[in-house]
Order: structure tokens, then sequence, then C-alpha cells
């Protein structure tokens, strides 16, 4: 009898649950008609994700635009592993006065590239879709 690996569909909950576990994703956003992946420190809040960006970068795009953000866990040696999608709208927090915007522009997280991170992007969920492998076992 052969056993075959198993693909799972994570419900959104779950999917929430792993983003909360994280602190890195790969935001994806067209600019300049092109797509473009690139890593992002962020933080969940409810199932609001946040970022901060330098002026100027590919992630300034992501204000006004659909956007996705992506994360996963990989084991090569079990051949186990996750990924977990968001898919949304994004918005620039910027110089928002209201006292939401002033909230999720306070939270504290850290960003792993130098230089100035002032200005903060959130992604409004639109979709949580999520897959696991499940290796088989004899």
């Amino acid at each position: 009898m052969e056993f075959q690996p198993t693909l799972e569909i994570l419900s959104p909950e779950a999917c929430l649950q792993l983003l909360s576990s994280k602190r890195v994703g790969r935001l994806g956003v067209v600019a300049e008609e092109r797509p473009h992946v690139v890593p992002v420190n962020y933080i969940l809040d409810g199932d609001t994700v946040v970022f901060r960006t330098g002026e100027a970068t590919v992630l300034t795009e992501a204000s006004l635009r659909h956007v996705v953000l992506e994360i996963d866990e990989i084991d090569e040696h079990t051949h186990r592993g996750w990924s977990v999608e968001v898919h949304g709208f994004g918005r620039e927090i910027g110089d928002a006065i209201d006292a939401e915007s002033r909230r999720l522009a306070a939270l504290p997280f850290e960003t792993w590239a130098g230089g100035d991170r002032n200005r903060v992007f959130k992604v409004e969920a639109e979709e949580f879709t999520g897959r696991g492998i499940i290796p088989a076992h004899p």
C-alpha cells in the first residue's frame, strides 16, 4: 500500500493563528506595471496587517491597491509545511488623525531594514487562504 502526502486547506482561523505567530512575510504588489514581492516585517492586529517602510520603496506602492502578504514554513527533511496568504487592500495610515490610525501607527514592532521607516501601511484583509502538506506515513 502506497501512502500519499495530504494537502490540507486551512481555515481562516488557522490562517490568523499562523499569521500571528510570525513577524516576517513577503508582500506582493504591482508597481510600474510589474509584480514585486518584497520581504517585510509586519504585525497582525486582529485581521489587519500593519507594516512600515521608508520613502521611495516599492512598498509605498501598496497604498490604494490590491496586495497579498504571504508567509510559510517548510521543512525539506520531513516534507511538511504550510503557506498562508492574506489578500486585501493596502492603505497608508500616514498622518491620519482618527484614533484607529493613531493606534495602528503606534504598534510596537521591529523592522529589520536600516534607515527611517516612518511610512506606516495597513492591509485591510478581504480573504485569508492557506494550505498545509501533511507527509505520508507508512
